[in-house]
Formats: C-alpha cells, sequence, structure tokens
C-alpha cells in the first residue's frame, strides 16, 4: 500500500451514486471494473490507479499486489500503513469474504483529519501471482458500512485480463532466454587523495522462456584513507518469480513480479544500436543468459 499519502483528496461528505453496468478498461493494470456512475479516472500509473467523482469527495483506488496465498495475503493486511504525512493501523479482522476476497478497515490520519480506509483484496486465477486491491478512502466522522458494501460490491466486478497481447509475445522473443545488466559505479576523495570512497553494483535479471526470471544483485562498498582506512563492505540479493511484458501506448513494459509479493514495472524508453537499453533512465545492457533458455 506504498504512496497512499499521494493519492488523498480533500474528504468531505461521500455519496454512493448510482451504479454503471459498463466496464471501465484501464491501462495502468490488465483489468477493468464496473464503478458507480460519475468516478473517472484521476490519475493512471504502472500498477495504480485513483478514480475520482465531482460530486463525490473522497477516493476509490485500485493498487497492484503480488500476494499468491492466504498466509502472505494475511501477513500484508495485517502490516500498519505508514509515509510522510500519513499513518493508518489495521482497525479490524481481517476477513474472508464468501467469494475468497479478502476485507479490512484500516484507521489513521491524513494531515489534521482523522481517516477511514476500506481494503477488499482479490486474487487473479490468470496472472498466477497476484491481484489487485480495491481501496476506499472517507473521514471517520463520515463513515458507514455503505463505504464497505461499494468496496466489495467494485471488487466483485474487477476482470482481470492477460499482460501479453499477441504484439507484446512476439516482442517478448527478444528477451526469452537472455538477460539485462545494468552497472553503475561511484568514486571520490578528497583534494589531497587522502580519503577516498567508491561504490559500485552489478544488476542482472535473466528472462526465462518458460515465463520466470531470476535477479541478481551485487554491490559494493570501500571506503580509504584516514579512519576509514581497510574498511569494504559487500552485499548480494537474489529473486525469483514471474515475468511479462506489455506494450503500453506504443512503448514496451516489462513487468516483474517476484515471490516476494513486489512488483515491478520497467518501462523501455528507448533502445540504442549498440545494443542498450534506457529503463527508468538506466542504461542496460543485453545479452545471452547462461541460467535461463
Amino acid at each position: 500500500m506504498k504512496d497512499l499519502k499521494s493519492l488523498f483528496l480533500p474528504l468531505l461528505a461521500l455519496c454512493l451514486l448510482s451504479w454503471s453496468s459498463a466496464q471501465t478498461k484501464f491501462t495502468g493494470i490488465a483489468m477493468s471494473a464496473s464503478v458507480p456512475s460519475g468516478w473517472q479516472i484521476q490519475e493512471e500509473n504502472y500498477g495504480q490507479i485513483l478514480m475520482s467523482n465531482p460530486n463525490v469527495q473522497g477516493a476509490l483506488m485500485f493498487v497492484e499486489h503480488g500476494w499468491y496465498n492466504e498466509q502472505m495475503i494475511l501477513q500484508n493486511m495485517q502490516q500498519n500503513i505508514q509515509e510522510e504525512g500519513f499513518q493508518a493501523a489495521l482497525a479490524s479482522d481481517v476477513m474472508q469474504l464468501e467469494n475468497g476476497n479478502y476485507i479490512a478497515l484500516y484507521q489513521g490520519y491524513a494531515g489534521q483529519q482523522e481517516v477511514i480506509i476500506v481494503a477488499v483484496v482479490s486474487q487473479s486465477k490468470l496472472w498466477q501471482i497476484g491481484g489487485v486491491m480495491t481501496l476506499i478512502l472517507v473521514t471517520a466522522e463520515q463513515f458507514n458500512d455503505n463505504f464497505q458494501n461499494m468496496a466489495v460490491e467494485v471488487s466483485n466486478t474487477i476482470r482481470y485480463r492477460s499482460f501479453m497481447s499477441k504484439e507484446a509475445q512476439q516482442k517478448a522473443n527478444m528477451f526469452k532466454g537472455r538477460k539485462l545488466i545494468r552497472y553503475s559505479s561511484y568514486y571520490t576523495s578528497d583534494w589531497a587523495n587522502t580519503v577516498s570512497v567508491g561504490s559500485s553494483s552489478k544488476t542482472t535479471i535473466n528472462f526465462c522462456s518458460s515465463g520466470k526470471f531470476i535477479f541478481d544483485g551485487y554491490s559494493d562498498f570501500s571506503a580509504g584513507g584516514g579512519a576509514f582506512d581497510g574498511q569494504v563492505s559487500s552485499s548480494n540479493t537474489e529473486g525469483v518469480g514471474l515475468w511479462s511484458l506489455m506494450v503500453v501506448n506504443n512503448y514496451m513494459v516489462i513487468r516483474l513480479v517476484s515471490l516476494a509479493g513486489e512488483v515491478n514495472y520497467m518501462p523501455i524508453e528507448s533502445y540504442t544500436d549498440e545494443g542498450y537499453y534506457y529503463i527508468n533512465g538506466d542504461k542496460w545492457a543485453i545479452g545471452g543468459s547462461s541460467v535461463c533458455n
């Protein structure tokens, strides 16, 4: 539930309007849903959608998650929400609904306002891992059971679709059995070159034809001279999960969902003749993978 602080609107009176049977198709998440009439997309990012209504002072959100079993869902839903300018704690039991979805209430503060959040978590069989969390936010003073009902009903209308269109499936062939590598390094010293600090890192993402990805990260930090002489530290991180390729507005976007429940999007901004991809402003080299085919 990250970045909730940036999604708040002034929370005054929230009214439930007539229901629309039409499905709203989203781009940031591979899904559609039916929402009460008057709700329009205000902000749409990869994995996160904010909707607003000119006649409703509140917020309706869809947030993608990578949780794939009951234990992981309960573990994450039982955590407090803490962001700059906003914090909320679990205010109810996490309950499973008849259709398998999970619901919980959170209570906290947005600025000086006391707010309540209704969260309904659904899973997608089509995606294999993860699903979408539907969130409704309202002031504690105006909260009533209608908001729980609205969150449940909206979540029930979610229709998941495949991330990879036919075009995306064709483009995905260029990554199968290959890997993306990113290098970075930094070095600095004082004017007399008596104290120096340096760091380097290497990140590798292997893309298997089966749809699995293998992530490996290495970083190294060293300092020399003065009180820092001889201190060296390094760390390694590894991860596995599923990858897919989306084509959004004619741009390729790599989606990674790890077995740890994390979802990451890597929009490819450009490709050079030298074989480099620029992703989120970083330079990545592509090559053959020794661990995936």
